[in-house]
């Protein structure tokens, strides 16, 4: 995280990694949209609610001329960011969560007053990323029996049983072993089902070790 502060300080973006990559399924968990979605999105009509999740990566805090604190903060996904206003209401239940490199959820209102949106929150919490999925899902196979329909029988399985965890390929030769990590789309909920599912299409020992 620290690497990645210095990357933006000086370039002001990241270049390494994104401190988001990996989460993708925490933010997109009671969200509406990304952000990159909302900001390309013309038809969603001003004063509609949205709720966004994302990175803080500036804070700006304000007063008004009654002596009240508010707050601007910029809020960035993977794909995009937005300006993101909390009046004084709305800043007292959240000035404890605005903190650059804290990642938030935002529920609020769509303003298009400026030429780009921004969101005048109503409702800012932290979603729970140290509780996400334990795992991930280890299969292993022969890679002499990682062929073409194998793979799609697979991909059906998997897509039988959606859920947030991560599910990885453990590809076994005489020579090696390759770890291979599976797309977010074919995350799991683990149960008995989807094992029984699993050991049927590719044998018993598929979930060993």
């Amino acid at each position: 995280m620290t690497l990645l502060g210095h990357e933006r300080e000086m370039l002001g973006l990241y270049v390494s990694d994104h401190p988001l990559l990996g989460l993708e399924h925490v933010l997109s968990q009671g969200t509406d949209t990304s952000i990159g979605a909302l900001m390309l999105d013309e038809e969603r009509a001003h004063g509609s609610t949205i709720t966004v999740s994302g990175l803080i990566t500036s804070v700006q805090r304000k007063i008004t001329k009654r002596g009240d604190a508010w707050a601007t903060i910029t809020l960035e996904d993977l794909d995009g960011a937005i300006e993101v206003l909390l009046f004084p209401s709305s800043y007292q239940l959240a000035s404890t969560l605005l903190v650059e490199d804290a990642i938030v959820r935002v529920k609020g209102q769509l303003s298009r007053d400026k030429d780009q949106p921004e969101i005048r929150a109503q409702e800012v919490t932290s979603p729970d990323i140290s509780t996400g999925p334990t795992g991930p899902v280890v299969i292993s196979l022969p890679s002499t029996r990682c062929t073409a329909p194998v793979v799609e029988q697979l991909k059906d399985v998997l897509g039988t049983h959606p859920g947030m965890t991560e599910v990885q390929l453990r590809l076994l030769t005489r020579a090696s072993t390759k770890v291979l990590k599976l797309d977010d789309r074919l995350r799991v909920t683990p149960s008995p089902a989807l094992f029984a599912d699993l050991k049927q299409l590719l044998g018993p020992g598929c979930l060993t070790g």
